[in-house]
């Protein structure tokens, strides 16, 4: 009786560790831009739940969502307004947030007060119905403090007019963020769809052309403002942040958002409709959360974190962003700071713009 009642006991044992387990089994396809997480993490990940993980990288938003209606994925990282596109092009799950092991009140305290604004805004959208915060941050002005007057910076957006910095300003190649900046240096907002406001903001941009020859440039930004190639540039706060870092000692990097508003944008984790491995993107998602892990991975990757103690943690003394505090922390401008829409009309129309505009 004793045998028998050992040798149920492990039939037990095993077939309640293989259920605490579930489904966790077989790889796990994540789809992210660049690199755009710490794959140190992913390595610890699969050694944590003995899977693997196919990690695969995107160049844009729209070459994520049109692959993701040929390929699978488990876990695909997006835009804000990439997340509205995909759910409106019903892509996406809703996600369940009872397998998150992640409390949504953790988040940081500006990023909850924008997407409660984009909920309840104009044809509102609840982005944290389909998406897990992944990183956060702003867009601004990133210039060199030995070669731009500290009086021209407060100029706001219009110092990128400025001929005094003539060869020396870099703009950033993106229909989407070179429009931002013209829409709301002119009092505008940057999800407008009014073809005037839009032509004026073209107009706007071709000015900068004009007055200082501006170069057109995306990741060749974070080799060449450190390097002192350019003075000015439109930038992501993230890369500002990675660029001081990475500075050589005759630049002294600093970083400017414009009071007229700017977009502040947050990119979350989705998981497909076509996911074969659901559960276990569920437990991916509740690993890149864990404090720990967060931190890891917003030191590597240089953008702030969403998670509220340790996007607080980082900016303490001695911690890695101490000396960059000022530009790590995201201050949302209410009123003027904006999240992007999905707008497909109006995106066309930018695009074609913008290929005028680099032709002219």
């Amino acid at each position: 009786m004793k045998r028998f009642n050992s040798l149920l006991l492990m039939i037990i044992m095993v077939f309640a560790i293989s259920s605490c387990k579930g489904n966790i089994s077989g790889d796990l396809n994540i789809y992210n831009v660049g690199e755009y997480i710490d794959m140190d993490l992913v390595e610890a990940f699969e050694e944590r739940y003995n899977v693997k993980v196919n990690y695969t990288t995107f160049d844009s938003n729209e070459t994520a969502i049109t692959k993701m209606q040929s390929e699978s994925y488990d876990i695909v990282v997006l835009s804000d307004y990439a997340v509205e596109q995909a759910m409106q092009n019903d892509l996406i799950i809703p996600l369940d947030w009872s397998k998150i092991d992640f409390d949504r009140e953790s988040l940081v305290s500006d990023l909850k007060d924008i997407l409660a604004d984009l909920k309840a805004g104009e044809n509102g959208f609840d982005m944290l119905a389909y998406s897990v915060p992944y990183f956060f941050g702003n867009v601004g002005i990133c210039y060199d403090k030995n070669k731009v007057d500290e009086e021209d910076i407060k100029e706001g957006w219009n110092i990128l007019h400025n001929s005094k910095y003539d060869g020396k300003v870099a703009y950033y190649d993106s229909a989407r963020d070179g429009f931002m900046a013209a829409y709301k240096q002119l009092g505008y907002s940057m999800n407008s769809t009014s073809l005037e406001e839009t032509e004026e903001a073209f107009n706007w941009i071709k000015e900068i052309r004009r007055q200082v020859n501006c170069a057109f440039k995306t990741d060749e930004l974070l080799s060449e403002m450190p390097d002192g190639k350019y003075s000015i540039s439109l930038m992501y706060s993230g890369d500002a942040v990675y660029s001081m870092m990475e500075q050589n000692d005759d630049v002294n990097l600093d970083f400017y958002v414009p009071k007229s508003g700017t977009n502040v944008f947050c990119d979350g984790m989705v998981i497909p409709k076509n996911a074969k491995n659901e559960d276990l993107a569920y437990k991916f998602i509740s690993f890149m959360c864990e404090e720990e892990n967060a931190k890891a991975n917003s030191i590597y990757v240089g953008y702030s974190s969403v998670i509220e103690s340790v996007y607080y943690n980082l900016m303490e003394e001695d911690e890695e962003f101490y000396e960059y505090r000022d530009y790590y922390k995201v201050t949302y401008n209410k009123g003027y700071d904006e999240i992007f829409r999905y707008n497909p009309k109006m995106t066309a129309l930018l695009n074609d713009y913008w290929i005028k505009l680099k032709l002219s």
